[in-house]
């Protein structure tokens, strides 16, 4: 024990003469720095402080057919059930590389009859010693060990884990990108049943100013007439190119959902529901925390560097412990006799002196590889700082838009009012008339957009936010 305590001291002795090459190691961002974007934007009154969504943040929508949707596809959407596939793979490597932290113990039997030739080398000189048949049987407990003194089997099961954590998150982002993408999409065939149904009223309009046209024939000239048959034809085409699109918008949310396109979704247009808007205060520190992707990539910096404490131990001294003990016999029945015990323990001790710089190009690889995955996250954040200001903005804009377009709406309603008076009272005519409700049927189809508009930016709002989820 003596000797072994001696070369291990040695082998200490030794190592403090090895070099570890130094890591110019990249420093991550720690926040996504949007402060004064948030405070202009709470400043404005738009907005209520402190909200960040829930988990199950569709139901604010109040609509049980885009929930339906959501959990259709959060049960079955292949995309979900690959990432979860992906994630159980990931922690079962984890646990094949904490393994190593434990000795392994095997039971191996090993039975080898074998016929010797009687002019063969052995039985054809002295055949007197051999028989011509010779049966070994063996029992026994293999047993072996790495100690880990330096800890690189804790450090590569520590990685493991950060690539497990990673694919977690991933498996929460492919959830946020999916359950989004349907409310978006959702959304966008809510808005186009509202501009179809707009156009439709536009349409009946067109036809019967083209019905009056012909019969006033002999008085209204022939390019007129051509015009209102076209305006009329042009909002037919209108209303052939929206089903075309709605129609498009069901079999995307069909795929989404996990469903097959043979299913039946009855999708029919409902009223919008006023939006309760919400921003955090304190967005740039929390959001890295909320945001599936930047814990993702946290995760496999985090990975990434013990990674690197890993490959430092390969400078330094390794040691195994192997040992055998069972028994082993030529002869049956001698088998379970105390003096058919065969054993032995064999420690193992490998130090790296010479390597033609392997070690520390291994080294370097993981050096560079963390600087690279930090790298990756810095550009994240920047793109994730980048989303929140667009979101934010882009909400702040279709508020302002709203007011204007109300005030627009307001007046159009005025002159439509007023033309209506007038042909009551037979200033006007009846196309004027019907020329003054497109005129607000238009105005209603882009105030519908806005509208929608501001509704699609607070889904891709909450899409940036994380959509309610926490390291």
């Amino acid at each position: 024990m003596q000797r072994y305590i001696l070369i291990f001291l040695a082998l200490l002795l030794v190592h403090g003469c090895v070099s570890v090459p130094s890591a110019d190691l990249a420093n991550a961002r720690e926040s996504v720095g949007c402060d004064q974007i948030v405070a202009d934007a709470l400043d404005t009154g738009e907005w209520d402080r402190g909200g960040w969504p829930d988990r199950d943040w569709w139901k604010g929508f109040e609509d049980p057919t885009l929930s339906s949707l959501i959990e259709s596809a959060l049960e079955f959407s292949p995309t979900l059930l690959k990432a979860e596939s992906n994630l159980k793979s990931a922690y079962q490597v984890a646990l094949q590389v904490k393994s190593k932290l434990f000795p392994t113990v095997a039971f191996d039997a090993d039975d080898n009859w074998q016929h010797v030739s009687r002019y063969g080398v052995l039985r054809g000189f002295i055949p007197q010693v051999y028989p011509p048949v010779l049966n070994e049987t063996k029992l026994g407990l293999n047993f072996n060990y790495e100690f880990d003194f330096w800890g690189k089997n804790r450090a590569l099961f520590k990685a493991a884990l950060g690539q497990a954590d990673a694919e977690f998150a991933e498996r929460l982002q492919a959830e946020l990108v999916l359950t989004t993408s349907i409310a978006y999409t959702y959304a966008e065939t809510q808005l186009l049943l509202k501009k179809r149904a707009l156009l439709q009223k536009m349409e009946n309009n067109l036809n019967e100013i083209s019905a009056i046209r012909i019969k006033r024939k002999a008085i209204d000239n022939a390019l007129i007439q051509l015009q209102a048959s076209s305006n009329s034809l042009d909002t037919a085409a209108s209303l052939v190119q929206i089903d075309q699109v709605i129609a498009a918008h069901i079999h995307k949310l069909k795929a989404l959902s996990g469903q097959n396109q043979d299913s039946e979704i009855e999708i029919t247009s409902r009223a919008l529901n006023p939006l309760v808007l919400a921003l955090p205060e304190n967005l740039s520190l929390d959001l890295i925390a909320r945001r599936p992707d930047l814990i993702a990539q946290k995760a496999r910096v985090e990975s990434a560097s013990k990674e690197i404490s890993a490959a430092k131990t390969d400078f330094y001294p390794n040691i195994n412990l192997s040992a055998f003990f069972g028994l082993d016999s030529f002869f049956w029945d001698k088998l379970f006799t105390k003096k058919s015990y065969n054993g032995f323990v064999a420690p193992a001790l490998h130090l790296p002196i010479f390597t033609a710089g392997r070690l520390k190009a291994q080294l370097s690889e993981k050096v560079d590889r963390f600087n690279e995955a930090v790298y990756a996250y810095d550009e994240l954040i920047l793109k994730a700082a980048q989303e929140a200001a667009d979101a934010v903005t882009n909400i702040h804009r279709f508020c302002k838009e709203t007011e204007v377009r109300e005030e627009s709406q307001q007046v159009v309603r005025k002159q439509f009012e007023l033309t209506e008076r007038r042909m009551q009272n037979a200033i006007d005519d009846r196309i004027s008339y019907l020329n003054a409700y497109n005129a607000l049927i238009e105005m209603e189809l882009t105030f519908t957009e806005v509208e929608y508009g501001k509704q699609l930016a607070a889904i891709d709002l909450i899409r940036v936010l994380g959509g309610g989820f926490h390291e």
